[in-house]
C-alpha cells in the first residue's frame, strides 16, 4: 500500500491540509467528528504525521527521543546516562519515556517522537510487535534510529547491541561447569522482547549441549523487578525438587531472588547457586557478591548517541556495533558438592 501524505489524508477526509495538520497538532481545537474521523484515516493508512513523511518543512529538532523498558533499573540509567553525555556535548537533548514492557505504551511513545520531530530514536529493544513499523522507519525515511541492547537481523536497522545468546549460554555453562544439573531459570518477557528471547534460547543452548532438559516448573517468566525475583525464587524453592542453581537473568531478578532464597532460610551458595545478567552496578556489593554477565552500559549509550548525531549531520547509512560481554565471577555460585 503506497503512504499516504498529509495532502492525500485531508482529501480522503474531505477537509484542509492545514485542518489535518490542526487534528495531530492542536486536536481540542478540531471539531470531535473530524478529528475522529482524521485519526481514523491515518490509523487505517499507517499515516504518521509530521515525522516519516515529512510533511512539514522545518528544521528537526535538537532532541533525542530514548525509549527503555524500566525508568527504575539502575542499567538502563547508565545508558541512558552515555546518550546523554554524547548528547549534550554536540548541543543536543534527550527526551526519555518509559514502556513498561507494553506494547501499547511503546507505541503511543512512538507516535509522539515522530510527531515532535525528534532528531532520532533510541529504542532499548522493542516489543515483538513493533517490528514492522521499526523496519519500515529504519528503510523509508531519513530519521535516525538506533536499537540498543540487542542485535536486529534486519541489516537495515542500526544497533549497539551484543550476543544475548551467546552471554546467556555462558552463565548456563558456568553453573553447568560446577556440577549443576537441575537448573532453574527466572527470566523477564521473553514472548514480547527479542533479546530476553535470546537469553532464553541460550540458556536451553547449554542445557541442551550437556544432555540436559529442563523441568518446565523451572522455568519462570517474570517482569524484571525485586519483589518479582524474590516471589519467583521461592516458588522454584518450595518444589519438592528444588534447583541446586538458579540462573536470573537481569541482576534486578537475580537480587530478588537472593533475598528470596533467604526468606526461605537458604544459604547462598551453599544450599543454591545464583547469576544473574548485567553487572549493574550493586551486585558486587551484595552479600554474597553476584555472579553475573558484565554488560558495558553506558558504552551502549554514548555509541547509540554517537550514530544518531552522524546520522543527523549527514552520515548516513545503517550502523552495527556489537560489544563484547564478560562472565564475572564472584562469591554467588559454587561447585556442586564442594564444602560450602
Amino acid at each position: 500500500m503506497k503512504e499516504l501524505n498529509m495532502k492525500e489524508v485531508a482529501r480522503l477526509a474531505g477537509v484542509s491540509v492545514a485542518t489535518v495538520s490542526r487534528v495531530f497538532r492542536d486536536p481540542d481545537k478540531v471539531r470531535s467528528q473530524t478529528r475522529e474521523l482524521v485519526w481514523a484515516i491515518a490509523k487505517e493508512n499507517g499515516y504518521i504525521y509530521n515525522a516519516a513523511a515529512g510533511d512539514m518543512s522545518s528544521k528537526r529538532s535538537t532532541v533525542i527521543g530514548v525509549l527503555v523498558p524500566m525508568a527504575n533499573n539502575s542499567l538502563f540509567g547508565n545508558t541512558l546516562l552515555g546518550i546523554q553525555d554524547t548528547a549534550m556535548a554536540a548541543g543536543f537533548s534527550v527526551m526519555q519515556g518509559s514502556t513498561r514492557y507494553d506494547a501499547a505504551m511503546e507505541r503511543k511513545l512512538l507516535d509522539i517522537f515522530l510527531q515532535r520531530r525528534v532528531a532520532g530514536i533510541i529504542l532499548t529493544g522493542f516489543h515483538f510487535e513493533q517490528q514492522a513499523l521499526v523496519e519500515k522507519l529504519a528503510k523509508e525515511t531519513t530519521l535516525p534510529l538506533v536499537v540498543v541492547w540487542e542485535k536486529p537481523s534486519n541489516p537495515n536497522v542500526s544497533y549497539v547491541g551484543f550476543d544475548n545468546r551467546q552471554a546467556a549460554y555462558a552463565a548456563t555453562r558456568h553453573l553447568i561447569g560446577l556440577g549443576h544439573r537441575r537448573i532453574g531459570l527466572i527470566i523477564g518477557p521473553y514472548t514480547r522482547v527479542a533479546r530476553v528471547a535470546e537469553r532464553f534460547e541460550g540458556f536451553l543452548a547449554a542445557m541442551r549441549e550437556a544432555g540436559l532438559t529442563p523441568a518446565p516448573e523451572l522455568v519462570l517468566e517474570r517482569m524484571p523487578a525485586l519483589v518479582e525475583g524474590r516471589a519467583a525464587m521461592e516458588t522454584l524453592l518450595s518444589l519438592d525438587n528444588p534447583p541446586s542453581a538458579v540462573f536470573a537473568a537481569s541482576d534486578i531478578l537475580a537480587i530478588g531472588a537472593m533475598h528470596g532464597a533467604r526468606r526461605r532460610g537458604r544459604d547462598i551458595p551453599g544450599d543454591v547457586s545464583i547469576i544473574g545478567f548485567d553487572d549493574t552496578d550493586v551486585s558486587a556489593y551484595m552479600h554474597p557478591p553476584l555472579t553475573t554477565i558484565r554488560v558495558n552500559a553506558y558504552e551502549i549509550g554514548k555509541l547509540a548517541a554517537q550514530v544518531v548525531l552522524d546520522h543527523a549531520a549527514g552520515k548516513s547509512g545503517p550502523r552495527h556495533y556489537c560489544l563484547d560481554t564478560d562472565l564475572v565471577i564472584r562469591a554467588s555460585c559454587r561447585e556442586l558438592g564442594a564444602a560450602g
